[in-house]
Parts: C-alpha cells; structure tokens; sequence
C-alpha cells in the first residue's frame, strides 16, 4: 500500500511521516468553536468521507486531533455528533465524536439526526438557509454536551443543531470541528 499524501510505501493509508508533518493540528478557537486544522491542508483527506476506505482517513485525521484533546479534557461532559448516519459503510461524525471518548467524555450517537436528506457539500449559504437539516432530538434533557462535527463552512449546521438541543434544555458548551472554513 502506499501513502496517499507522499505514495511513499507505507502500512498506514497515510505514512508515519506524512502525519507527523502534515496531521499535526493547531488548535484555533472561534466563538464557541474549536477546530483542529486549516481546510487548504487537509480539503484532499476530506473528500474521502464519500468513499468506502474514508474510515480510515478519518480514524487518522481524530487519532492526531480530538483523540490528543480528549487527553486535556479533563471535565465531565456528553458529546453528540451531528447526523451521524452511516453512509458508504461508516459515519465520520461518529469517528470523530469516539475519539474522545475519554474518562470525562462520554460519546452519544444517533441523537441529533436530520430529518432532510439533502446534500449541503459545495452549496453556499443561500441554499443552506432554503434547505434546512430539520434536526430531531431524541436524547437525555438538560445536560450539558460538546457538539462533534467535521467542517464548518457557513455556520448554518452548528446553529440549527444548537437552537433544537436548546428547546431540549441542551447547553452547548462548545462545538469541536475539523475544520473551520471561516478563518
């Protein structure tokens, strides 16, 4: 097998080398949002979540971001993952949200699913607003929760969940992404 990012012979989908070079994050906080790399590093590794082998980039992409924060983490705390659906085999949301499963984090999954089946990738925000994820709810009321997500592009997403978990008595501390295409 090789490297996708060097086509170095590697084990991995993505070498050793590549992921200490290229996977590092740097964590930036915006608002409520805490991302974890710049979209123009890892757009490529993200357009995999539409293929079957995605899983794998994405075990990668949260073992080296929400895996290391879990570690600093150190409050008790629920995450849900937005629309976490399995499609082509797996859910990236799920992926991201298990990896900080933690002493202090618990992972839920399936709680916060959207009812629209429609495809936001690529779309602006016009389109977004006319096409909302009509988000339903079925989890524990009033807790406290960390909202998992992979990008953030126009916002539209983390609001909408945050206005339905909040008729729910769902405090959303903070939000924890990937990527926030905002910066």
């Amino acid at each position: 097998m090789f490297c996708l990012t060097c086509n170095s012979f590697s084990l991995e989908i993505i070498c050793e080398k590549c992921q200490k070079n290229l996977l590092t994050p740097t964590i930036q906080k915006r608002d409520d949002i805490l991302s974890f790399y710049s979209y123009e590093n890892i757009e490529t590794l993200l357009k995999y979540k539409y293929h079957p082998f995605g899983s794998r980039i994405f075990k990668i992409l949260a073992k080296n971001s929400f895996a290391e924060f879990s570690k600093v983490y150190k409050e008790n705390i629920i995450s849900l993952s937005i629309d976490d659906k399995v499609k082509k085999g797996y859910s990236h949301t799920a992926i991201l949200n298990n990896a900080l499963k933690s002493k202090y984090i618990t992972p839920q999954y399936k709680k916060l699913l959207s009812k629209n089946q429609v495809q936001y990738a690529g779309k602006d925000l016009k389109f977004r607003l006319n096409n909302p994820r009509n988000f339903e709810y079925k989890g524990e009321k009033n807790i406290d929760v960390i909202l998992v997500d992979d990008v953030v592009t126009t916002g539209t997403t983390l609001n909408e969940a945050k206005q339905t978990l909040k008729k729910y008595g769902i405090n959303v501390l903070f939000c924890v992404v990937l990527v926030d295409k905002r910066w």
